[in-house]
């Protein structure tokens, strides 16, 4: 029996070598081998022919499913790769002599880009009070599929998984701060990627907090309110002067509030609201003014040397300034007789030791200017005419005189004129000649004109 299988053996020997011999094979590209899954983060290997027949022309590449075909110029039976960044197919190309060519069959690489967890939207900040109500989570820009959501109540140290695959996420009522975010994985080898962080945080609720101050004052004091024991930010203060029934904003977003300058009894308070949550307004403080009106009388006009008596009202001690012409500073009803034009203050002091105060003006009116006038002035040092002389000008402080030319230019003016004038003009004597002057008076529409000779030689 080992006989005859031995004897077949070298017949079958034989006859293969007989058909290699004398018969040529046709092109069989053969197979090739290493398809895989890569993420393009970073890949290599081989693809392998087997079981081809003829010589290996190239190899050839596809990135468009096998569409369009790019050569590789490689002869032998092993083809590498390296760092592909999308899915790409190789086959190789081969023939044998005196028959066309042939490819071989198909191994593809295939290449999944790297997993990006994305930004989730939807979560903010709530009023602790209300908590969150309903809404929805949602995934934008990830690459991959939602493995799983997750959540943590301690600020990440821990996560509790979420079963839900989809890019949405529902929630409901949530009352403390938490965390969401989404596992997300592209293909089966490209790791996983974690997507931002969605934070629910809860802002507690407003309390409007308490004033300190309150106080009884004289008008005009300047003192400060000051709220405390707030949570939340003041919006604004607010302001009443009728009790509360109607307020007026006032412009300040401190916890301090100055108050100045007041004349009747006020009320502040305060409007707090602390992020998402209601506004509160807190209790009011009062700044009552000690009432003391004072009144120093109605204005009067005399004539020099008339008194008059001012009649002055208000509940304290009293004192006027200045005491120029009064007979008494220290009573309310003083006589006054003036010099000239003044201002009375009248300052009460009371048994607060409150200070009010009030004026009165008492304006001295000089009658009607009558006095004789100089039309002469002879500047020559002999004693007589040698200055320019208006009679009981003294009495007139508030008069006005000009000299003009007979040409209208003026040479001299003065206000409150003393008779000094020696006929000069820029520290020279003017020429003789005739002179026109002009004489005006304050608080009165008269005006005095008349001319006036220089003559030096008389």
């Amino acid at each position: 029996m080992k006989c005859f299988v031995n004897i077949f053996y070298l017949f079958f020997v034989f006859s293969m070598f007989f058909s290699y011999g004398n018969a040529k094979a046709q092109s069989d590209g053969g197979v090739t081998s290493g398809a895989t899954i890569y993420c393009a983060t970073a890949n290599s290997g081989f693809v392998n022919l087997d079981f081809y027949t003829g010589a290996i022309l190239r190899w050839e590449s596809s990135i468009d499913g096998e569409i369009t075909w790019i050569p590789i110029l490689n002869t032998i039976n092993q083809l590498s790769y390296t760092g592909l960044t999308q899915t790409t197919c190789f086959r190789a190309i081969v023939q044998a002599p005196g028959f066309p060519p042939d490819s071989s069959t198909v191994s593809c690489i295939e290449i999944y880009p790297p997993s990006i967890g994305g930004t989730i939207n939807g979560a903010g900040v709530h009023c602790i009070a209300s908590g969150s109500g309903i809404g929805t989570l949602t995934l934008t820009g990830s690459f991959g599929d939602v493995l799983f959501w997750q959540y943590s109540a301690d600020a990440g140290g821990t996560w509790t998984t979420v079963a839900n695959t989809t890019t949405t996420l529902n929630y409901s009522n949530i009352f403390q701060n938490r965390l969401y975010r989404a596992v997300v994985q592209s293909g089966s080898t490209c790791p996983s990627d974690t997507s931002t962080e969605a934070s629910f945080t809860f802002d507690s609720v407003t309390v409007a907090g308490t004033i300190t101050g309150s106080d009884t004052v004289c008008s005009g004091i300047n003192d400060t309110l000051t709220l405390s024991g707030n949570v939340g930010a003041v919006l604004t203060w607010l302001s009443s002067i009728d009790n509360g029934n109607t307020w007026s904003l006032v412009a300040n977003a401190t916890t301090t509030q100055l108050y100045s300058n007041l004349i009747q009894t006020t009320w502040y308070k305060a409007l707090v609201k602390n992020g998402t949550c209601n506004s509160d307004t807190s209790g009011f403080a009062a700044i009552t003014i000690v009432p003391n009106p004072v009144n120093a009388g109605n204005d009067t006009t005399i004539i020099p040397g008339q008194s008059v008596q001012l009649n002055g009202t208000g509940n304290g001690t009293a004192l006027w300034s200045p005491s120029t012409g009064l007979d008494t500073a220290t009573i309310f009803k003083p006589t006054a007789t003036p010099p000239t034009s003044t201002y009375y203050l009248l300052t009460v002091t009371d048994l607060q030791s409150c200070i009010n105060k009030d004026s009165v003006l008492i304006t001295v009116r000089l009658l009607e200017f009558g006095a004789m006038v100089s039309n002469l002035l002879t500047p020559n040092s002999d004693g007589i005419n040698d200055t320019w002389v208006i009679e009981d000008i003294q009495k007139y402080h508030d008069s006005e005189v000009f000299i003009y030319t007979i040409y209208g230019n003026l040479v001299y003016e003065k206000k409150g004129y003393t008779n000094d004038w020696q006929g000069t003009y820029n520290g020279s004597q003017l020429p003789d000649g005739t002179y026109y002057y002009v004489l005006r008076f304050k608080d009165s529409d008269v005006i005095n004109k008349g001319s006036l000779d220089i003559l030096r030689g008389k």
